[in-house]
This record gives structure tokens, sequence and C-alpha cells, in this order.
């Protein structure tokens, strides 16, 4: 049964993923929109909300370990097999917004974890736990993210003007996109697919883990965090196979932002979440991989994530997950 659950998953967050890309894009292209603005808001609010799900449910069952474990493994799939795995198929150009506001903020957020749960080096108190001060930090920070989205949304619309012509635009190819009432369809399709997608997946791939006895830790971040971030990969891999990598990137940065800032601090309100020696492992290579990619973009001429990167990502993943399973 947990198989059949994992297989039906998989097959509702591609199926999603693709409504959700086709649709976003249309939107953007209709309003003239850049594509990183609508991958770090619908779409990559969209893929997180598995996420979400699985960690209010977590904090209301009292299982931390599984909530916080979820967002950080999500996040450290993101980071190393979407972005690496994206930059094997085709090389991510990074724009201007976000090498200096998203890819700055999500570093923010993953230094955020570090040092909120980590009072006992920063404070010399005997805690290693998240409370709801540092959740309602957390989502202060959120909403300073949403108002800057929102700015350069609304920037690049009076940039560039509406490109509308009879409540239609043009893409640069000279095809006509989807109407907006069809493209909203696709979009909210596609939010369905990848969020009860992401439930099969998480469900079936926590079944078949405690079937050989892993620990709930070693479950949220090996199979619970990948697991519902897999409509992330594939929603990226569908939209860098497009030649659409910009909503690649938005995407990923803000579906990290959106689980650190929105997801665990919501759960912080609910109960405070301990964060023990192994879980702040994934704090440090989350922070330190993130790091990476701030110091490469701001380093490189070019700007461009290309193979070099993706493998290297690739290869810091693998050894993350070959260190946790032993551990």
């Amino acid at each position: 049964m947990d198989i059949v659950l994992l297989l039906l998953g998989i097959g509702l967050a591609v199926s999603g993923a693709h409504f959700l890309v086709d649709g976003g894009s249309a939107i953007a292209k209709h309003y003239n929109i850049p594509t990183l603005v609508i991958g770090s808001t619908i779409v990559a609010f969209g893929t997180s909300m598995p996420e979400f799900t699985v960690n209010i449910n977590s904090a209301l069952h009292g299982s931390t370990d599984l909530a916080l474990g979820n967002v950080l493994g999500s996040n450290l799939f993101n980071i190393c097999a979407v972005i690496g795995i994206v930059s094997l198929i085709s090389p991510i150009a990074v724009g201007n917004d976000a090498a200096t506001k998203d890819l700055p903020m999500a570093l923010i957020a993953a230094a955020v974890v570090g040092i909120s749960g980590n009072q006992i080096y920063f404070d010399q108190i005997k805690y290693h736990e998240i409370f709801m001060s540092s959740g309602l930090v957390m989502l202060f920070f959120f909403a300073i993210f949403m108002r800057y989205v929102y700015g350069e949304a609304a920037a690049a619309s009076s940039h560039h003007g509406k490109a509308v012509k009879h409540g239609v635009a043009k893409t640069d190819d000279g095809e006509t996109p989807h109407a907006m009432s069809k493209a909203a369809f696709y979009v909210l399709i596609g939010l369905a697919g990848l969020v009860f997608g992401g439930e099969f997946i998480v469900d079936g791939a926590s079944g078949i883990a405690k079937g050989f006895g892993m620990s709930e830790r070693v479950i949220g971040l090996v199979i619970v965090g990948p697991g519902t971030s897999f409509p992330e990969l594939i929603a990226s891999i569908t939209a860098a196979l497009r030649k659409d990598v910009g909503m690649v990137l938005g995407n990923v940065l803000g579906s990290n932002i959106f689980n650190i800032f929105f997801t665990l601090g919501a759960t912080a309100l609910i109960m405070p979440i301990p964060l023990d020696l192994a879980l702040n492992t994934a704090v440090i290579t989350n922070v330190a991989v993130t790091a990476l990619l701030v110091v490469f973009v701001t380093l490189s001429k070019k700007r461009t994530l290309g193979r070099l990167m993706g493998g290297l990502l690739v290869a810091i993943y693998a050894g993350y997950i070959g260190y946790s399973l032993m551990s």
C-alpha cells in the first residue's frame, strides 16, 4: 500500500507541476512580470504547501523532530538536488534581483534557524530550541519578503508596461498564451496536484522508511523533506526543459524562504522545536551551501550556474545523505 501511495503521489506531482508551470508562465507573460517573481510566489508557495501541511500536522501531534527535519531536509534538497540537477540539464543565469535580493534573503533565512536554535552557544543558556519568539521573528521576516516581492512585481509591471492587446498578451515568439481564466485554472489544478501528490509521497515514503526501522529525525531529513520537495524538482525540471530557467531559481529560493520564515515560523508558534546535534549538522550544511551559492554568484562575472556547480551541489547532497544514514 505504501508503494502504491508513493507512485500515485509521484504521478500527481508530475501532472500538477506541468499545469502549475504552464499557468504560471502564462500569467507572467500576460502581465509582463518576470518569471523569477512568479517562481518565487505562485510556484514556490504552491510547491511548499506539502511542507506546510506536514509541519502543522507534526507540531499538533508533538513530532517536532519530524517538523524541523522536514524543513531542513526540504531546503537542502532544493538547493543541492533541484538546482544541481537543473544546472546539469541547462545552465541557470542568475539575474540581478536573484543575486542581490533573493539569494541573500535565503541565506538570512538559513542563518536565522541556526542562531535562534542555538542559545547554548550565543546566550550561554542550556537550551537548544526554537521558541515562539523566534517564530514571530521569522513571520516578520516573511512579511518583509512578501513586501519586497510585491514591490518587485509592481516595478517590473511599471517599467515594462502591460503588453496586452484586446485582453490577450503576445509572447516573444508570437504565440498567444492561455487566457487568464484558463491560466488561473491551470494554476489551481497544478497546486491541488502538488499538494495531494506531496501528501501521498510523504505517507508512502514514511511507511516504507518505518518498515526499515529509521528514526523520526532521519525520516524527516532524508525521506519526508526530499519527498515534500519532489514537486519543486518536477516543476523545476519541467521549466528547465522548456528553457524557462528563470522560474527555477525563483521557485527554489522562494520555496526555501517560505519554508523557514512561514512554515517553520508558524510551527514554532504551536510548540517549541528542539534542535539536537544531528539536526544542527543539517542547519550548518544548509547555511554552508546557501553561502556557497551567494559567494559564487557574487564573485562570478557571468553569474551562471553551470554543470560544474551543479555537479558539486549534487555531490554535496549525496555525501550529506550518506552521513545522515550512517549517523
